[in-house]
């Protein structure tokens, strides 16, 4: 099941939704960002990694289509907006085919345990998990959902690791 080459189709970017109760802290980040240092102040470091939080959805991440520099850290957030399990892996499409191969001869009681936590994570549903990733080299690697049939039904995503 090799997705090399194919590229989600994006109908379109979503408008980022905020919850009211947020809003306080959305504006100190963007004052954090703005002050001396700039954006670049607002990356992190290794200690104090950046967020990115992911949305999984029925059969969709959200975003599918991310962008990361080389060598940078990122803690991920994934929160399961479903009512069903699923995970988010982490790897170039030879490490995602393995990781398909390893869920589709796991037991259903076995799909919770078949994540190392630095690749990837289980989310339960209506549930958030975090793990952090190192994105060591160039180029795409994807996000998917391994969930028996979940990878099937489009639930896969890119990372494109680029200096730009």
């Amino acid at each position: 099941m090799t997705v090399s080459g194919h590229r989600p189709v994006r109908a379109g970017p979503r408008p980022a939704r905020i919850p009211p109760a947020s809003l306080p802290a959305a504006g100190l980040l963007l004052l954090a960002a703005c002050s001396t240092g700039g954006l670049a102040a607002s990356l992190g470091s290794a200690a104090d990694p950046p967020v990115m939080s992911i949305g999984l959805l029925d059969f969709r991440f959200e975003p599918a289509d991310i962008d990361v520099r080389p060598g940078e850290t990122v803690r991920i957030i994934a929160v399961n907006r479903s009512d069903l399990p699923h995970e988010l892996f982490i790897g170039t499409s030879a490490e995602q085919d393995q990781h398909h191969a390893l869920h589709a001869s796991a037991g259903p009681e076995m799909q919770d345990r078949l994540d190392d936590g630095s690749t990837g994570i289980y989310v339960p549903a209506r549930g958030t998990a975090q793990f952090t990733h190192r994105f060591d080299h160039d180029g795409e690697v994807l996000m998917g959902c391994h969930l028996v049939g979940h990878f099937e039904a489009g639930m896969f995503g890119v990372i494109r690791v680029t200096a730009n």
